[in-house]
């Protein structure tokens, strides 16, 4: 009898000190309340983006437990120097309502990121472009007298990005790319390193970037570099207005830095500031100089530029948005540009248009890489732009403006004028027809501003783009 005793205090016993455990468990993965305001919560983040990628699909109308919602909050956390007051007020709550989740869901995830696995992101690009130039109607970039002489073009593309955490503090980032922007043409570019630099938060109480990066001040309408600019930037944010400074030197094409020296120096120092006066309406402005120390006109890529930006969301129209950019060269150096122009200084230059949605006018046009989510089917955007792009307002031949032309060349290797000394009308549709896959139309049409030197033509240009995300 006092076993039997012994053996049902036991069981108790047993079953007393596990039912805590149990109930934990079985909290976590309780379901929320389907009218808890955390779900209004939680898709107010995912509609302003501050919650993205798998997390993006989540839009209030299926129930979850607490465990999912804590996954959510901790996504929203990792973006919160990108929200404004209100956003980080939300944030705020969300983290206090689902502490305890946050913290079971903190100790899994020390036991990964102990490891420092590196995070790999693939985008894999896959373009069409119609043009009406025929071969000897002109048109060509670079001096745009020379001729296109393919109509129909097709290009590839894949990058590779890398990201892991360095200690608490900083982040490691780089990117490999491969292009070929034009399948008939045996010249590719090489699979090769663009980028890689590291990330340092909460350092004078802004954030540090530091290595070999991209470089699209404002938005992107007169000067851009996807990679190879080397050199370091701060950024810090005053609440309602951000800044950022930076310095170092412009890298070439074939992935080296320029030899340093008079004659090929190629430094870049910029300074830009923008206020962001709620979540629908911004601006502001920056200050870049590039000097390369070339003479010749093939290289000339001299720069002072000063440009003001802008965008808000017009009232009373479903979302609707505005935005601009008008930018003056005040390069003072004078360079004959064959079949273009004297380059004296002072050229200007602007784009305007009218998108779909306000979360799209971070860049301009040709860069729309937020206006639908990839990873949410049936999302999608437009926008109708003008712009007028005086001869040398971004300097001849560089890469800022050059994000305007389509990323497909002829079988000579050859690309199109679409951003010096032209005027255009563009109309962009960007769709995705499957999560994880963003497909782009594009419309440009573009003429030059002095037909005397540049001749006379006007180019329509039709691009259909692919681009895979995984």
């Amino acid at each position: 009898m006092n076993k039997k005793i012994v053996l049902i205090m036991a069981a108790l016993c047993l079953l007393v000190f596990s039912v805590p455990a149990f109930a934990a468990e079985a909290d976590v993965f309780s379901d929320v309340p389907a009218n808890h305001w955390s779900y209004q919560a939680v898709k107010k983040l995912t509609q302003d983006g501050i919650i993205v990628g798998d997390a993006g699909r989540f839009n209030g109308d299926k129930g979850l437990t607490r465990y999912e919602m804590a996954v959510l909050v901790g996504n929203a956390m990792t973006k919160i120097e990108k929200a404004d007051a209100e956003q980080k007020k939300l944030i705020d709550k969300l983290s206090r309502e689902y502490n305890a989740e946050l913290t079971k869901l903190g100790a899994r995830l020390a036991k990964v990121e102990a490891k420092s696995k590196v995070n790999f992101f693939f985008d894999n690009r896959i373009q069409y472009n119609y043009t009406s130039l025929k071969p000897g109607d002109k048109g060509a970039a670079f001096g745009g007298t020379n001729n296109i002489d393919q109509q129909h073009q097709f290009m590839e593309r894949i990058r590779m990005y890398m990201n892991v955490p360095v200690g608490d503090t900083w982040e490691w980032n780089s990117r490999v790319v491969q292009a070929k922007f034009n399948i008939n043409n045996s010249s590719d570019t090489s699979f090769r390193m663009d980028r890689f630099w590291l990330t340092g938060k909460n350092i004078l109480d802004g954030k540090v970037e530091i290595g070999k990066m991209m470089l699209y001040p404002g938005k992107g309408t007169f000067y851009g570099d996807t990679g190879d600019f080397e050199g370091i930037y701060y950024s810090r944010d005053f609440d309602k207005l951000a800044m950022r400074l930076g310095g170092g030197r412009k890298g070439t094409a074939a992935n080296a830095p320029a030899a340093p020296g008079a004659s090929k120096e190629n430094k870049v120092a910029f300074a830009e500031f923008s206020y962001k006066f709620d979540k629908t309406a911004d601006l502001g402005f920056y200050m870049l100089e590039n000097t390369s120390g070339f003479t010749s006109a093939a290289d000339y890529k001299n720069m002072k530029m000063f440009a003001v930006n802008g965008a808000a969301e017009i009232p009373n129209t479903g979302g609707l948005a505005l935005s601009f950019e008008w930018g003056k060269n005040h390069v003072d150096d004078t360079v004959l540009i064959p079949g273009i122009a004297e380059m004296k200084g002072g050229q200007t230059g602007f784009f305007v248009a009218l998108q779909s949605k306000y979360k799209a006018t971070n860049y301009m046009p040709a860069l729309y890489t937020s206006m639908v989510n990839p990873f949410v089917q049936g999302d999608h955007g437009w926008a109708v732009s003008y712009r007028r792009l005086e001869p040398g307002v971004a300097g001849f031949a560089n890469a800022g403006a050059f994000s305007w032309v389509p990323l497909t060349t002829d079988n000579d290797g050859t690309w199109q004028n679409n951003y010096n000394g032209v005027k255009a009308w563009r109309f962009d549709y960007i769709y995705v027809p499957w999560k994880n896959v963003q497909w782009t139309f594009s419309y440009d049409r573009s003429q030059p501003l002095d037909k005397g030197t540049q001749g006379d033509w006007t180019n329509n240009s039709y691009q259909s783009t692919f681009n895979f995300f995984f």
